[in-house]
């Protein structure tokens, strides 16, 4: 369920450390999210992968078509 949850929701970001979202980073190939001092801008790799979770929006049809398919067997069953 949490795995599920973690797909649906965008808050999995901010719950991620530096490392972890740095690897999401890379794996989309997101840029310049580095500083001068050496450390990740947290702010624009989660900015960048929202974007990326909003351009495919594709998954809550789905989600939403796979509910409407459970009400529907279970309405004709009772």
């Amino acid at each position: 369920m949490k795995n599920l949850l973690d797909f649906v929701l965008v808050n999995k970001y901010y719950r991620m450390n530096d490392g972890r979202l740095e690897e999401e980073a890379h794996r989309w190939n997101i840029r310049s999210y580095g500083n001068s001092n050496g450390t990740i801008e947290r702010q624009i790799i989660i900015d960048a992968l929202l974007k990326k979770d909003n351009a495919n929006n594709s998954r809550y049809a789905i989600i939403i078509s796979v509910i409407a398919i459970f009400i529907s067997i279970v309405s004709l069953i009772f």
